[in-house]
């Protein structure tokens, strides 16, 4: 039966620290001393807020990142195949040549098969990824080039890899 009670009802000394009334609270189970449980609107409604305002901060600011980071990758990627170029042409002792177009570019890979001309399309980095300008880079058996600048933009993102005269590539 005291078991009984003792769970319908909340039993809490009096925790004041005053001689005055030491007698014991009881409370119905339910009442939790006048609080509440949960989360008011108006709590719920700031906590939206400030979520939409730190999305609002972070996405562009996380698009603009992975835009460096497509030209970053895009750039790595191409200046290890102009140095394969230059191996490749000086090793086979032949002409090896790269054929850019404004989304893609063309590696002469080799003379098997399945290697000879691969071509690289720039929308594996980035859909909005470009090249300029539009032209071939030939490295001779000797490992020179027709020396110039290659630059691959994305949005407002852009780096440019130079060739020298004797078929270095470098940022």
């Amino acid at each position: 039966m005291i078991l009984a009670i003792r769970e319908r009802m909340r039993i809490d000394p009096n925790s004041s620290g005053s001689n005055v009334d030491r007698q014991v609270g009881v409370y119905p189970a339910g009442n939790l001393y006048g609080k509440e449980r949960g989360f008011t609107l108006i709590e719920v409604m700031i906590v939206i807020v400030i979520i939409g305002i730190m999305t609002g901060i972070a996405v562009p600011a996380f698009a603009d990142w992975r835009e460096r980071q497509s030209v970053r990758s895009a750039t790595q990627s191409l200046m290890a195949h102009m140095k394969q170029a230059r191996v490749l042409a000086i090793a086979e002792n032949r002409t090896v040549s790269i054929t850019f177009t404004s989304t893609s570019y063309t590696y002469d890979a080799g003379s098997c098969g399945q290697c000879s001309a691969q071509v690289i399309s720039l929308a594996q980095f980035a859909n909005s990824l470009t090249v300029s300008p539009t032209t071939t880079r030939t490295f001779s058996s000797r490992g020179t080039v027709n020396s110039g600048t290659v630059t691959l933009t994305a949005g407002s993102t852009s780096r440019s890899v130079v060739l020298n005269v004797i078929g270095r590539a470098y940022l």
